[in-house]
């Protein structure tokens, strides 16, 4: 049984405040919230009615105070802080729960798994579609064959209104193409070889955060011949739209079609004569009362199984699941991208490697970083 576990908090957003919402509704305690902005710190203590917390505005403060206290740690400050915010954490051995990606930069995130290394003990990161039961289902029944082989994947990511003021971006295709990025090398167990994109502004949306457009289309292919694609926008005015199509040589796996929102998450499988086959199944979203980010119908159930499967890793001091190996293969999916949507649709190479030094040397060889061959060896 997952032991009560007590929980510092740094980085106290939107999503931070629901990591936070959650463990506290699994049980466990928060003894430490921490964030860089005063507002912030005052409106997670109001919200989660914690007036007599400890407040702290670094984590280095926070561990020289609270460090014997925390079991645990949650960082889901912004995507240019996480390295720098989680690495005080690692340096004195405090499981953490870390807000995907490492940060907005591929070089520097390489660097924070070198300081870290690759050991999967140190930290979980939260890519909660890998949770996610439709999406695990659809995964159990494409690693039973029944759609053949695998021609062709889409993944397809659509919010319906625009990031809140206090959100910070590089880019649509980093910040939010890094969740269906990893969904397709999840599913497909693949990675890809050669990745190009195109961002567009569309009519009618406006946005207090430049991203560089709204809309993005993610092709890639994959070494055994897959080809794919990931659609992304901020425009769906529907409601979110979070779907997966994935075509075989002998049928089609189709989760997620929109059916109103929160509504329920099909998981059809087609069967190569167009009739449904008996193995689809339905899913529910949760349905919510009062605010809540509009991503969280559609995955409180994969948060709330990352965090039990964080949980339990930390009580019987197990690997944890998803670490910062798995999020680097993510940002180097969407830095190539990225850097292709700003070349017009140019093709870049990509490749991954155990070693770390070799996977870095090809990334900077692909022209994914500034950094030389000869400082990345």
């Amino acid at each position: 049984m997952t032991q009560q576990l007590n929980y510092a908090v740094f980085g106290l957003g939107r999503i931070g405040r629901v990591h936070a919402a959650i463990v506290a509704e699994q049980g466990h305690s928060i003894v430490a919230i921490g964030d860089e902005a005063d507002g912030a710190i005052d409106l997670t203590r109001h919200v989660l009615n914690l007036p007599a917390v400890p407040t702290f505005k670094s984590p280095q403060a926070m561990i020289e105070a609270m460090g014997e206290a925390i079991d645990a740690v949650i960082i889901a400050s912004h995507t240019k802080d996480h390295a720098r915010h989680a690495l005080p954490f690692v340096q004195v051995g405090i499981p953490i729960y870390l807000e995907k990606p490492l940060t907005d930069g591929l070089e520097e995130a390489f660097d924070f798994v070198q300081k870290i290394g690759r050991s999967n003990s140190l930290l979980q990161i939260g890519l909660q579609r890998r949770y996610d039961p439709a999406l695990l289902y659809t995964k159990k029944l494409l690693s039973e064959g029944l759609i053949g082989k695998v021609r062709e994947i889409r993944c397809i990511l659509r919010d319906q209104f625009p990031p809140p003021t206090t959100y910070s971006s590089r880019g649509l295709i980093i910040d939010m193409g890094i969740h269906v990025a990893d969904e397709a090398i999840f599913l497909l167990e693949k990675f890809p070889n050669a990745v190009w994109a195109t961002v567009h502004s569309t009519v009618g949306y406006n946005s207090p955060i430049d991203e560089g457009g709204d809309t993005a289309f993610v092709n890639f292919t994959t070494p055994s011949g897959v080809v794919g694609r990931l659609d992304l926008s901020r425009t769906h005015s529907s409601g979110y739209n979070n779907e997966t199509y994935i075509i075989g040589t002998l049928g089609t796996l189709h989760t997620g079609r929109f059916a109103g929102y929160p509504g329920p998450i099909h998981v059809e499988l087609w069967q190569h004569n167009g009739k449904l086959h008996p193995e689809s199944r339905t899913f529910e979203m949760s349905y919510l009362q009062g605010d809540y980010p509009e991503f969280l119908p559609r995955f409180e159930s994969a948060y709330r199984n990352a965090h039990r499967r964080f949980q339990e890793a930390v009580t019987d001091g197990q690997a944890f699941a998803v670490t910062q190996n798995n999020v680097l293969d993510a940002q180097v999916f969407v830095e190539a991208a990225h850097l292709s949507a700003q070349a017009d649709g140019q093709r870049y190479a990509v490749s991954r490697h155990d070693d770390l030094t070799q996977y870095r040397v090809a990334c900077a060889a692909n022209g994914l970083m500034k950094t030389s061959l000869h400082s990345a060896a």
